[in-house]
């Protein structure tokens, strides 16, 4: 199937019938339009021709002589809807101290003025908008003498909670929740403490049961907790279960959580041999490296999480390995960072790279885009205003920027090609190996022009993993010329910036036809709170149905089978200097142990791995809808028309509130 209809934007490009390009600016509708002017607008009249020339000529200002001109070039991508920034620089670019980054890693220190200075630095990043990653594999274990004062170390995950429960307080005091990732490595003695933490075993029996419900819900009558065990009785214990643990894993309820593994730990778990945990050169404790694992695997498969982090494999390819070790990666996992590291982000949109004439990728375009991204992210590090002096320095010295994509799902659909086979993977290394070799060539001239990273060592750089998979001809352009980013491409998720682009997030497949989206609202004289639903239908499945084309070669996410899903990061990976965040979607009746084999498949060629089950986590935002449903509601006109997805791509985040008022 060819698709050859397309926006007025590549018909002025190919019929040369527009007298200057700007008759095709992208405008945002429906959903779309919604998303733009609550999350990024600086006020509501701001149109998004006025929002892309704001943030370009605040951007542009790292440009000195030639602002102007890359101004100029900056707003034609992203009017054309070809290159989208992150969302903060959206929301941050010509505000007074806008912050223009998404992300940070933080370190910690085994001590008490560690502890703090991390608190600190967290609270400081939180109030700016940054999400923050945190490795707390340096801290003692539970248990450990502490010297000083006789007392005994009460253990990383201790500190997560303390981390936790500041994200709590930031929210509470009406900021939005601070995005926090948890890591530990499968090595640190508290690795067991850390996976029961949040993802608690509740094991009840009919005679127990009573209590339970009492000692987890204080505040409940004992009369009502006597009537739920007569009235339910055993019939009942599975319902409680869920809502005993759901209440118990609130403990970590504000970060993402991740396991730190290397090939060593892969290793262990085949071997069925035993993790020695070590402190201060000594061993202190073993325990079989199956087990932990049979542990992550049980506790990922239930509820989404922890994640698996391959952080022997990020720094075996780190190209700055001579300066700094990597030490975790931003809450979603698309960039590992050293520390005081940022992420700054911006995505190329797949879709409005497709030629119309050819029914393939217009490549010129795509290099020419992915050269003014590589320039854009860069100015961006040298106008933003920094939370902590420690991130501007490591982000000035290093110059790591994260140029990644959205509309995968759609471009692919468009170019006719199957997200789940081999035509289509073979499509997506193509692009994902021409977008490396113009991102590095990019980086190389900008660096002839402006300099490389200060900590650049040409030899030293050429030697790390990543490198390796450069052509002879960028490596000869690299020790010749420098480079100006120690890193420069990344996955991320894209979520509420590709619903403003009405396209498909990151290189997730397309979530669903439709979907059905339930949401708090209040109620009409009163103010309690219900639950309404209503139905969003993706644009391009509207357009493929109005134009009469085959709808079966609509694969969504829930479609695809679990190994497709990690073939096709396997593919991306490849190419991508920084990570990949993509959500490997298992149905609910998926078996355990065949996902356990899975991912010791694909999880040492992956930097990173998150899976979500189906169900696993209750009560769901998004219900996918079938074709046929889809096509009934859009005859039915009973559809919002403008989403590709929600701000929720995997269906996993809580109900949403308050209700977003739908532009119809």
């Amino acid at each position: 199937m060819m698709i050859h209809f397309l926006n007025s934007a590549y018909y002025c490009k190919a019929l040369n019938s527009c007298s200057d390009g700007w008759e095709s600016m992208y405008q945002p509708t429906g959903f779309a339009k919604t998303i733009y002017t609550q999350r990024y607008a600086i006020h509501t009249e701001e149109t998004f021709e006025e929002a892309c020339e704001r943030v370009a000529n605040h951007i542009a200002i790292a440009e000195n002589g030639s602002k102007d001109k890359w101004a100029g070039r900056f707003k034609e991508v992203m009017v054309h809807n070809r290159f989208i920034p992150g969302g903060r620089i959206w929301y941050g670019a010509g505000r007074m101290k806008g912050q223009l980054l998404n992300c940070f890693v933080i370190p910690t220190e085994d001590s008490r003025e560690g502890w703090g200075k991390t608190v600190s630095d967290m609270l400081i990043i939180s109030g700016t908008g940054g999400g923050v990653g945190i490795n707390f594999s340096p801290l003692r274990p539970r248990g450990t003498p502490i010297r000083g004062t006789g007392g005994e170390a009460t253990g990383a995950v201790s500190l997560m909670e303390v981390i936790n429960e500041t994200g709590e307080v930031i929210k509470a005091g009406g900021g939005r929740r601070t995005a926090l990732m948890q890591c530990l490595r499968y090595d640190h003695a508290d690795i067991i403490e850390f996976l029961h933490k949040k993802f608690n075993k509740v094991e009840l029996s009919k005679e127990t049961l009573q209590s339970t419900l009492q000692d987890t819900f204080p505040n409940l009558p004992r009369d009502e907790v006597n009537a739920i065990v007569e009235s339910y009785g055993a019939g009942f214990e599975e319902v409680i279960k869920s809502l005993i643990k759901y209440q118990l894993d609130q403990r970590l309820k504000n970060a993402n959580v991740s396991v730190l593994v290397d090939d060593g730990f892969f290793d262990l778990v085949r071997d069925n041999e035993d993790i020695v945990f070590e402190w201060g050169g000594k061993e202190t404790s073993r325990i079989p490296a199956k087990d932990v694992w049979d542990l992550i695997v049980q506790n990922s498969w239930e509820s989404g999480e922890p994640g698996i982090l391959n952080i022997g494999l990020a720094n075996e390819m780190n190209n700055i390995w001579y300066h700094k070790p990597l030490i975790s990666t931003n809450p979603c996992g698309e960039i590992w960072l050293e520390e005081y590291g940022c992420c700054d982000l911006g995505a190329i949109n797949l879709v409005e790279h497709i030629d119309p004439s050819t029914g393939d990728m217009d490549w010129d375009m795509l290099a020419d885009t992915v050269t003014v991204g590589v320039r854009f992210l860069d100015d961006v590090l040298d106008v933003n205003v920094y939370p902590l002096a420690e991130i501007e320095k490591n982000c000035h010295t290093v110059r790591r920027i994260g140029l990644g994509i959205m509309g995968l799902g759609h471009a692919l659909i468009k170019l006719g090609v199957r997200y789940d086979n081999a035509d289509g993977r073979k499509k997506v290394e193509q692009i994902f190996n021409f977008m490396k070799k113009r991102a590095y060539e990019s980086s190389t001239y900008l660096a002839a022009e402006k300099g490389s990273f200060p900590a650049f060592d040409a030899d030293k750089f050429l030697e790390s993993g990543f490198c390796q998979t450069l052509t002879k001809g960028i490596r000869a352009k690299i020790k010749e010329y420098g480079i100006r980013n120690c890193a420069i491409l990344t996955i991320a998720p894209t979520g509420t910036t590709s619903i403003m682009a009405a396209t498909s997030s990151g290189i997730e497949p397309v979530f669903s036809p439709g979907y059905k989206r339930r949401y708090y609202a209040s109620k009409e004289g009163s103010n309690d709170r219900v639950i309404e639903e209503e139905i969003v239908i993706d644009p391009l499945f509207q357009e493929l149905y109005e134009d009469g084309y085959d709808l079966g070669a609509f694969v969504s996410a829930h479609e695809i089978d679990v190994e497709d899903h990690l073939r096709m990061q396997s593919i991306v990976q490849k190419h991508i200097d920084n990570a990949v965040s993509k959500t490997i979607n298992l149905p609910h009746d998926y078996p355990v142990e065949k996902y356990g084999q899975l991912l010791q498949k694909y999880g040492p060629k992956l930097k990173g791995t998150t899976v979500y089950r189906s169900g696993s986590r209750g009560n769901e935002p998004l219900v996918p809808l079938s074709v046929e449903e889809a096509i009934s509601h859009l005859q039915n006109k009973d559809v919002l028309i403008g989403a590709a997805q929600s701000d929720c791509p995997s269906g996993i985040c809580e109900i949403s509130e308050p209700k977003i008022e739908i532009e119809q």
